[in-house]
């Protein structure tokens, strides 16, 4: 969203103009003992980098996810379980933690809402750290170039379209062996358009924009 400019003031007009003194410069000499210290604790934060840590959601929110487990926007879809449990059990069974690597993950994401998808993964993947969507991987773009198809290589690459989506997710419910499918226009209507409303990119999405859904949207 493009924010406006502040108007910019006037300076009122003046008949006589001062010339400026600026003052003589003066370097800034800090103690030996100052810089031998922050080199030392910049080299130990390179050394010990931060650790992601699992955020595991209280029983009681596990008990409410797993509730609305194929509910997104107070849409119930059957089908949508079938990718959430796949994704769920591909994490478990591989130990696996690059989230947006896993296809069926990524179309689980878009059916499910992302925090309530890595929140049910949370509180049953518990041989695996996961941490919060905000600090996952990026998505693979091989992944997103089976989305969009070969533009995606090409410079610049090319934007995800209603039908990407589409075949997407069919085809993610295809390699699952899923036994439902949910009718075209609830995967538009309830899954496709709040992904264009977040992403505020028009009836396309591009890869970053994708990206970001991934990991900042919060919605259920």
């Amino acid at each position: 969203m493009r924010m406006s400019q502040p108007a910019k003031s006037r300076r009122p007009h003046s008949y006589f103009s001062l010339p400026l003194v600026c003052p003589p410069r003066t370097s800034m000499k800090f103690p030996v003992s100052v810089l031998a210290v922050t080199l030392a604790l910049t080299s130990l934060s390179l050394a010990n980098p931060a650790h992601l840590v699992s955020r595991v959601p209280d029983p009681v929110s596990c008990i409410e996810y797993e509730k609305y487990l194929g509910t997104y926007h107070l849409s119930y879809e059957p089908s949508c379980i079938n990718l959430v449990e796949s994704c769920k059990d591909t994490i478990i069974s591989n130990n696996a933690t690059d989230i947006w690597g896993i296809k069926s993950c990524v179309a689980a994401a878009t059916c499910q809402g992302v925090v309530p998808l890595i929140s049910i993964i949370q509180c049953e993947a518990t041989n695996v750290t996961v941490p919060d969507p905000a600090q996952l991987n990026n998505l693979n773009y091989n992944i997103y170039a089976g989305i969009v198809g070969q533009c995606a290589w090409q410079e610049g690459g090319c934007p995800i379209t209603q039908q990407n989506y589409i075949d997407f997710v069919y085809g993610a419910l295809s390699d699952v062996g899923t036994s439902s499918w949910p009718d075209v226009n609830s995967v538009i209507d309830n899954w496709w358009q709040y992904i264009t409303k977040w992403t505020a990119t028009g009836e396309t999405v591009p890869y970053t924009n994708f990206n970001d859904w991934l990991h900042y949207s919060n919605s259920s």
